[in-house]
């Protein structure tokens, strides 16, 4: 419990937020392409700067971060093939997604969450837990499938932009 006193009131605002985002994301609405890849790629960086700020002061930062890119290139490719989520679309006129309410995202900004959460908390109750290379290729991984399982959603979504997209014709 006395843990618990020294966190700082804006983790808990972080968390709030989150919980508030994700609700958002499990109804159906209408997103520019702006807004669909902002919060994506906002939380790829908390990702990626959780690797960095972890690992920078140690000899395996290297390897935190080619484990956190091979893992989220990995997963974002494997997974950002499918089809997209059944009863999204791309309005051209508006310029606009229609993406259909899921609980996904809420799942992988909690998961984000709870794994910084957790980080956090090791480093500082026993931080020497932290201190070894399979702890910097195994948390960087996790990370790193994290934020690709949350950009393959959005790879899928953009491939309909792409699809619908109106094409210019070259000049002969």
């Amino acid at each position: 419990m006395q843990t618990l006193q020294h966190i700082p009131v804006w983790v808990f605002a972080l968390l709030i937020g989150l919980i508030a985002l994700g609700l958002l994301q499990t109804r159906t609405r209408q997103v520019q392409v702006r807004r669909l890849l902002g919060i994506h790629i906002a939380l790829t960086v908390v990702t990626l700067v959780g690797v960095v700020m972890q690992w920078r002061p140690t000899p395996w930062l290297p390897l935190g971060l080619l484990s956190w890119a091979v893992s989220c290139a990995g997963v974002a490719w494997a997974l950002g093939h499918g089809a997209a989520p059944a009863g999204a679309s791309y309005d051209v006129g508006t310029r606009r997604f229609t993406v259909p309410g899921s609980w996904l995202p809420l799942t992988l900004f909690m998961a984000i969450f709870a794994c910084k959460f957790v980080v956090g908390m090791v480093n500082a109750t026993a931080p020497e837990q932290l201190h070894s290379v399979q702890a910097a290729i195994g948390v960087s991984a996790l990370y790193g499938v994290l934020s690709g399982l949350l950009n393959a959603r959005a790879l899928r979504l953009m491939r309909l932009h792409a699809s619908q997209a109106p094409r210019v014709p070259l000049p002969p």
